[in-house]
């Protein structure tokens, strides 16, 4: 096989399929190096909440070749580098020098970071943690392919987009599921807020009992009975005393414990 011929000819045809986006970076035999530059198109799966115009960026991957001197009978050197590039309209344009840095990040009242349902996750999404294992996937296609001994670049170029963009919906979908526990939690903890403590016989009785001490109301329906009966004894009084049991609750007391309740469920 003369080699030289075949690289040759295998870049004349991807030049043909790619005439915008193929540099040739070194022409010289051997070490014929090629870039050809691969323009994303992502789209969220059907039950995302998100859609392609969700995307605020364009996802390039710099995919370059290097033959070896017996290439195809040897695979090429792959190396792909990944590139964004915003998304710009007209009124992007006018507003992009008013918004330098980062978006600055807010907090709730107890310090936690507030996430918000409407967060857009496709931009989240970079495509440097997919380029090892695509590299790592490509190699091993051209083993259980059979590839070498056959020109095989247009094939792998095809191959880097479709794993690219397969990537790109694997990995929003699992930040959708991670974002939506997250707003879970953040929900059942807001709901804490507003439930109030859980009133028992028994916990009630103690409130009721710490209440009326606070309050000395004990105190002052003994002084106010005392002074209605001219200093005897009532035969409520009497009767409470002689079996210790729980008094009923006049008017005055029902207004008072009613408000407590409140002050202890809040």
């Amino acid at each position: 096989m003369d080699y030289k011929e075949e690289q040759s000819q295998e870049i004349e045809i991807l030049e043909s399929i790619y005439p915008d986006e193929l540099t040739v970076l070194n022409s010289d035999y051997p070490n014929i190096e090629i870039q050809v530059d691969i323009k994303l198109e992502p789209v969220p799966l059907a039950d995302s909440s998100y859609t392609a115009d969700s995307i605020t960026n364009h996802h390039i991957l710099h995919a370059t070749f290097t033959f070896p001197e017996n290439y195809p009978d040897e695979a090429p050197v792959i190396k792909v580098v990944p590139e964004e590039v915003p998304k710009l309209d007209k009124d992007d344009e006018e507003d992009d020098e008013e918004e330098d840095g980062e978006d600055e990040v807010e907090y709730d009242d107890h310090g936690n970071p507030v996430v918000s349902r409407f967060e857009n996750l496709p931009d989240k999404i970079h495509f440097h943690e997919f380029v090892p294992q695509c590299v790592e996937k490509l190699n091993g296609q051209i083993e259980e392919d059979m590839l070498l001994g056959m020109q095989m670049c247009f094939g792998l170029i095809s191959n880097i987009k479709e794993y690219a963009e397969e990537w790109f919906q694997e990995q929003l979908s699992e930040l959708e599921r991670q974002h939506d526990i997250l707003l879970q939690e953040r929900e059942k903890e807001e709901q804490k807020k507003f439930r109030g403590t859980e009133v028992t016989r028994e916990t009630y009785l103690e409130w009721r009992s710490r209440f009326r001490k606070e309050l000395g109301l004990d105190v002052r329906d003994a002084d106010r009975r005392l002074a209605a009966h001219q200093g005897r004894l009532s035969g409520r009084q009497i009767f409470e005393q002689g079996l210790a049991g729980d008094e009923d609750l006049d008017e005055d007391d029902e207004t008072l414990i009613t408000e407590g309740v409140k002050t202890m469920a809040v």
